[in-house]
């Protein structure tokens, strides 16, 4: 009986007389008949063991293939994983499943939840509820850490359980909401707009914009639209009027797959005579072209080209009249920067609330960056869906956090700006785990439009992460500013100490104590107790009000009762934060050398100590990174910096530590010369504290032999193709770094014999 009512429940829409994805009706459809209107969107969870689990996915295809009409798209985990998530962008079916019994991934939900058409179904595939969040498998543990029940899991079953329009599939019982809870009103489907191009009014008039804004040499566009607004069919239509004036159109996107749907807009509403041609895999960069050959004067072509082209960063190519950049939350803000820096009319187009990432934070800090004349649109109006979708509304609800419910008034906010609020500041310092769900929102709001590349997989992380805790500055019951904490190094690190040191382990996590480690090459530095600031954010209504410092403050004052010996961050580094993070007593220890593919920022390394042991760390990392900007005799530098140079080019030669890590002291060696003059005096000192210095100068020795290879050491960058040029023409053949490393390796070596 419950296999017949899931039957009926799960095809109610697609039988006669059933509104506009109306088949014919089934001998079996008893009472369906008398669905006579369309359905919102529908979720099922099919929960159990898994011979359950394996028969529902039987008899749910079973159903399916009684209606010939109906697509359906069926994912795991594994299907999901790396980009291949985003080859789900723009595609569309009526039922989709997702089985998470392996693995449960918030994006890898939302991912397939958005590629559910009007009155569609997405089903769940999960393990008993009640075990579910007992048997769950994260990639993301630290070192040490023990994760036995899922916090983010819990919350999402809870929401899943009180959703009134949820239906469940168990072995206990199936539980199937009335259909007529996912009608659709009159009103709603009369007003489903009729334009023949278009799909909304707000669509046509964006498209209007658009035009008009281009007619007059002048556009300057963003685009953003929560996924199924119709911004892909938007674009394919207005690159296809471009053609059609003779228009050159360049398109960039972060893969060719995520602008499919965009050119399948221009086959769709291709004239007669007219044709497409899609580029081929091996040549990535063909360009589409609109019309015959012998038209060619008449219509105009659009060119896919890759974000690192050098196509978007040159003003010299006057062939192409528009940039259009998509998703262009997933392409490095310095990178969208320079592309309209080089194009006189663009567009720019992102997805909002989207399982890709933080939509509104990547608006938030793009906006203030683009010249006034540019022109926002915005689409709000689901295509795909109805409106009041509630499986959209249950995501947006459960796993993203982009609205800001922190409620500040006006008066408070000019209060907290003239530092004369009499409001009291609340402070405290929790897990995850003892926040009201209140709280919650308010943080996860925070973080989201603060650091545009938060994913609804971070959450479940920050989370569920057994190594994390929250700090929450709150005013009036709102949460104006939070942080967000990892606990690092102590015991947790103590058996892969010296591996860490010299760069032969490198455990997951504990980013801040094992990069630590690895600069001052001391196995003891992996075992002091860190507090390391994962992420700071503070209400945009507020900043830089000297809020994020009062809570840094009061976080100083709870490590330090914790007894923790520092704390630290890394951070993308600018002028703006070098000062904020200084400013708060933090002392910056080192600046990466890679700039972060998303932000173009290289990582800065801040720390605050405490106790004496970490003062002492803080003091020696200061001098080794003073010392690479000393241009005095190496005979003159403090004994730290040169036994923390022996150690690390003794790692280096035995193979732990990569070429990278040692370039800047293999640079700075090959660019001094060691005096005779005597360091030490061996009747006061003992004679094996002259032994860095010693082992420094036979290497100097070895690389002064070899003129070509104090050359190549002697550059600012690690230039893996000049290294490997001049180590060749010298009669080394050497084909990449691996090789490269390893010759230079072998000829620093007898050094240290």
């Amino acid at each position: 009986m419950a296999l017949t009512q899931l039957r009926e429940w799960l095809l109610a829409p697609y039988f006669e007389n059933s509104g506009e994805n109306g088949c014919k009706k089934s001998s079996h459809a008893s009472h369906l008949s008398n669905v006579t209107y369309p359905l919102h969107r529908r979720m099922l969870v099919v929960s159990g063991n898994d011979d359950f689990c394996e028969a529902a996915i039987r008899n749910v295809q079973a159903f399916v293939d009684e209606v010939s009409s109906i697509s359906v798209a069926n994912f795991t985990g594994d299907t999901l994983k790396g980009k291949n998530r985003k080859q789900v962008l723009g595609s569309e079916c009526d039922i989709a499943t997702l089985d998470c019994r392996d693995s449960f991934k918030p994006g890898d939900v939302m991912a397939v939840a958005g590629i559910v058409k009007r009155s569609g179904c997405l089903i769940l595939i999960c393990p008993a509820l009640s075990e579910w969040v007992n048997n769950i498998s994260v990639s993301f543990l630290s070192e040490g850490f023990t994760l036995t029940q899922s916090r983010y899991l819990e919350r999402f079953i809870k929401h899943l359980r009180n959703n009134d329009y949820v239906a469940f599939h168990t072995e206990e019982k199936t539980t199937l909401p009335d259909t007529a809870m996912y009608r659709i009103s009159q009103g709603v489907t009369s007003n489903v707009y009729r334009g023949s191009l278009f799909k909304s009014e707000e669509q046509e008039q964006a498209y209007s914009r658009l035009y008009q804004a281009h007619s007059l040499n002048k556009l300057n566009a963003l685009i953003t639209a929560p996924r199924g607004r119709g911004k892909s069919s938007l674009l394919g239509i207005f690159i296809e009027s471009l053609i059609r004036q003779g228009k050159n159109v360049l398109l960039t996107s972060e893969r060719f797959d995520n602008v499919k749907n965009v050119l399948s807009r221009i086959h769709q509403y291709e004239i007669a005579g007219v044709r497409t041609q899609q580029p081929s895999t091996a040549n990535i960069q063909t360009q589409l072209i609109l019309g015959d050959k012998n038209e060619a004067a008449t219509f105009g072509s659009v060119k896919w080209v890759p974000p690192d082209s050098a196509l978007l960063y040159t003003t010299e190519d006057e062939k192409y009249d528009v940039v259009i950049v998509d998703e262009a939350a997933s392409i490095p803000l310095p990178d969208v920067y320079r592309i309209i820096a080089n194009h006189k009319q663009w567009v720019l187009s992102t997805t909002l609330l989207g399982y890709e990432g933080s939509g509104s934070g990547f608006i938030h800090k793009l906006i203030p960056s683009l010249p006034p004349s540019a022109i926002h649109l915005r689409l709000s109006t689901p295509l795909r869906w109805f409106e009041h979708d509630p499986v959209e509304a249950f995501f947006n609800n459960v796993c993203l956090f982009e609205d800001d419910k922190s409620c500040l008034t006006q008066g408070q906010i000019e209060a907290i700006s003239n530092d004369k609020t009499t409001e009291k500041y609340d402070f405290f310092i929790s897990t995850f785990a003892s926040l009201e769900e209140l709280e919650l929102q308010q943080i996860m709001s925070l973080l989201a439009l603060a650091h545009y590349q938060t994913t609804p997989d971070d959450f479940m992380r920050l989370m569920d992460s057994p190594d994390v805790l929250v700090a929450i500055l709150k005013l009036s019951g709102y949460v104006i500013a939070a942080a967000i904490i990892n606990i690092e190094g102590g015991e947790y690190l103590r058996d892969t100490a010296f591996g860490i040191a010299s760069g032969k382990r490198r455990p997951k996590g504990h980013l801040g104590a094992q990069r630590l480690t690895l600069l001052s090459a001391e196995a003891k530095v992996a075992t002091f107790k860190y507090w390391r600031i994962n992420r700071i954010a503070v209400n945009t209504k507020i900043q830089d009000k000297g809020i994020g410092s009062l809570l840094l403050k009061k976080v100083n004052k709870e490590a330090q009762k914790l007894s923790v010996d520092a704390i630290c961050t890394s951070y993308g580094t600018t002028q703006r934060l070098d000062n904020f993070w200084t400013r708060n007593g933090f002392e910056i220890v080192d600046y990466g050398r890679k700039p972060n593919k998303a932000s173009g920022e290289t990582s800065a390394l801040a720390v605050l100590p405490h106790t004496k042991k970490a003062k002492q760390l803080e003091s020696e990392l200061v001098a080794l990174n003073n010392s690479f900007k000393l241009k005095t005799s190496l005979e003159t530098y403090p004994d730290s910096v040169l036994t923390t140079y022996e150690i690390k080019l003794l790692h280096f030669t035995q193979g732990t530590r990569t070429l990278e890590d040692v370039w800047p002291i293999l640079r700075k060696i090959a660019g001094h010369e060691i005096t005779n003059q005597p360091r030490c005096d061996n009747s006061q000192i003992d004679k094996q504290s002259c032994t860095p210095l010693s082992t420094l100068k036979t290497m100097v020795e070895i690389i002064n032999a070899q003129y070509f290879l104090k050359e190549v050491l002697s550059h600012a960058d690690m230039d893996v193709k000049f290294i490997c040029n001049t180590l060749t023409n010298e009669g080394h053949k050497v084909s990449g770094l691996k090789e490269a490393t390893m010759w230079i390796r072998n000829a620093l070596r007898p050094a240290f014999d």
